[in-house]
């Protein structure tokens, strides 16, 4: 009994070896550093018109809460409705569509999914909820995780959802005003790593002429005040902040992420989801707004930004490095997408990251930009500054790709800016 005990350990270990070492074989290669790419441009000059809608999402049940790595719960219920919602925004006939999900990130498919075959560029972002739907990614380092195994069923529920909520927008479309304006949140984001984190509250409404239409509203702070392991799915404070707004017929609320990569509400002051949203409300509620000109300018833009070769060497031990990067490999895109956004004063930049506060800044600053949104259009980890990363400080353990990915970013940022102008 022994002596089979033995031998099958030994082949259970050989068999491990051999399954390392081919998973360690180099698929990756070389990755060719091209030139940052402007791939899209629009421009409108005159009166403002938008258009809101959301739809509530439907998971299959029973699923895995998706925002973790295992052990997952599996569900059978929301404890909160989840939504798509979508903003379309028309300056003197040019459109731009944004959908906004109720989960953690956006792999290219959702995003082509829902954007493919729109009559216009319509751009696809996360709440970055961490206690949302899962198995809508079909890549491997995403499905082992945070997101579980992939179904084709999981990502057409949300692509369905998402591209339904961007219809009814679209039909919603009237003349609107735009007012733009910026507060602090004191009280409710702190650093998880480094010294700062931003506490910068922006807001956007659109106003038609029986009252508020949509907004979006701008925070830093990760989405996880909702238990590792909770008994349905949860939209966290974002969907919490938005459902406030929207009760009793008020606005579509978009809630988007910026800088937030090291950013975490302070659960001393704020432990649940409900209580953040509660404080994050009266803070947005008195944000003084101030309008922008009717006759607007606006431009929108998508800028590639070829990725370099990934670098798992901050993120798994050694041993595992190279099979981790050859997972990265096997499923990343090659390039990324940058997005630029003018309406009137505000100049936003939008990246498919997760930046930390010092990252998000120089992004910012190299596109001129009044906010940075995150989350938009893919997802490619994090990103800390160049000398963070090299050094192994902040959140450059959750950075999978080389130090130098932020430089490649900045250029990109840099050109999406300068179309704008």
């Amino acid at each position: 009994m022994k002596r089979r005990l033995v031998i099958g350990l030994g082949t259970l270990g050989a068999v491990l070896l051999v399954g390392w070492g081919v998973a360690s074989v180099d698929r990756c290669g070389d990755w060719i550093n091209k030139p940052v790419a402007l791939t899209h441009l629009a421009r409108g000059q005159g009166n403002l018109q938008v258009g809101a809608a959301k739809v509530e999402l439907s998971p299959r049940f029973p699923t895995t809460v998706g925002g973790y790595g295992p052990v997952r719960n599996t569900v059978d219920r929301s404890l909160s409705p989840l939504f798509a919602r979508a903003l379309v925004l028309d300056v003197g006939g040019q459109r731009l569509g944004l959908v906004l999900l109720d989960v953690l990130l956006v792999p290219p498919q959702l995003r082509d999914a829902i954007g493919k075959g729109q009559p216009f560029p319509t751009w696809v972002l996360a709440t970055h909820t961490h206690s949302g739907p899962s198995g809508f990614d079909p890549r491997l380092a995403s499905e082992l995780a945070a997101l579980g195994s992939y179904s084709p069923g999981d990502l057409e529920v949300l692509s369905a959802a998402g591209r339904e909520a961007l219809t009814q927008a679209i039909a919603a479309v009237k003349p609107a005003r735009l007012e733009v304006g910026e507060a602090l949140t004191e009280g409710v984001s702190v650093p998880r790593s480094g010294p700062e984190v931003d506490r910068r509250l922006s807001r956007l409404r659109f106003d038609g002429a029986a009252g508020p239409v949509a907004q979006v509203l701008i925070i830093s702070a990760h989405p996880a005040l909702v238990p590792k392991r909770p008994e349905g799915l949860h939209p966290d404070w974002p969907g919490l902040l938005a459902a406030r707004f929207e009760r009793d017929g008020g606005p579509v609320t978009l809630v988007l992420q910026g800088a937030g990569g090291n950013a975490s509400v302070d659960r001393k002051l704020l432990p649940t989801p409900e209580a953040a949203a509660e404080r994050l409300e009266t803070l947005a509620r008195g944000v003084v707004t101030v309008g922008q000109p009717d006759g607007l300018d606006g431009a929108w833009t998508e800028v590639h930004v070829s990725l370099p070769r990934p670098d798992a060497r901050r993120v798994v031990p050694g041993p595992f490095t190279a099979a981790a990067e050859n997972a990265l490999c096997d499923d990343a895109e090659d390039f990324l997408v940058v997005h630029g956004l003018k309406l009137g004063e505000v100049r936003l930049v939008l990246v498919p990251l997760e930046p930390s506060f010092p990252a998000g800044k120089v992004l910012e600053e190299q596109a001129d930009a009044t906010r940075l949104v995150s989350l938009a259009d893919g997802y490619a980890g994090y990103v800390e500054t160049v000398e963070a990363a090299r050094a192994g400080q902040g959140e450059a353990r959750r950075q999978y790709f080389p130090p130098e990915l932020l430089t490649r970013l900045a250029e990109g940022a840099k050109l999406a800016g300068q179309a704008l102008k």
